[in-house]
């Protein structure tokens, strides 16, 4: 699966916690990005089976019971075999690479001195896309994109129909939120 072809089947990604991750597969997104839950709700068939209707990424940041190093990767890949990950960690980025699994490279802006370690750390990194985040500032997307040329995914604080078409017509090729009622937009 290539995350560019995922991200143009559909703009809207679902960042779902794990007691609506039933709901976010079965709506309109195009994948959803676990935020929550344990290591051992990846285990259930249910998970396993709901992974299978749509690319589902597991936020390795955020799920309880996963460190963050290769190990942690290394299960993921052989026993709950997700489409990928989010993660803000390099570690995770580059061992989840090794394990051919896609990579979203979560990076949170609030200067100048971030956007540049961002940037460092991305080409260093080398994800499948970025996350963005606050994904209402859509006026830094354009920036990222000549940077990287990777695909932008704008989340964080948006809560509208207006601030997704915002991220969007900025450059973003998706936009990953929480609001179970934006999902099928």
């Amino acid at each position: 699966m290539n995350i560019r072809e995922l991200l143009y089947t559909h703009s809207i990604i679902a960042a779902a916690e794990h007691d609506q991750l039933a709901l976010a597969v079965r709506s309109k997104v195009c994948a959803v990005l676990l935020m929550h839950g344990k290591v051992t709700n990846l285990l259930e068939p249910q998970f396993q089976e709901l992974s299978k209707l749509k690319p589902v990424f597991v936020h390795t940041d955020l799920v309880r019971g996963l460190s963050n190093d290769k190990e942690a990767v290394a299960l993921l890949a052989e026993h709950v075999r997700p489409a990928g990950i989010v993660s803000t960690k390099s570690a995770m980025i580059r061992a989840a690479k090794k394990e051919g699994l896609l990579t979203v490279q979560r990076v949170f802006l609030i200067d100048t001195g971030s956007f540049h370690t961002a940037i460092r750390s991305i080409k260093e990194n080398e994800p499948d896309a970025i996350e963005i985040m606050p994904g209402i500032a859509p006026s830094i997307i354009p920036a990222f994109r000549e940077e990287t040329g990777l695909p932008i995914i704008a989340a964080g604080l948006i809560s509208t129909h207006e601030q997704v078409k915002e991220a969007l017509k900025a450059g973003a090729d998706a936009v990953s939120l929480s609001r179970a009622e934006l999902w099928n937009l």
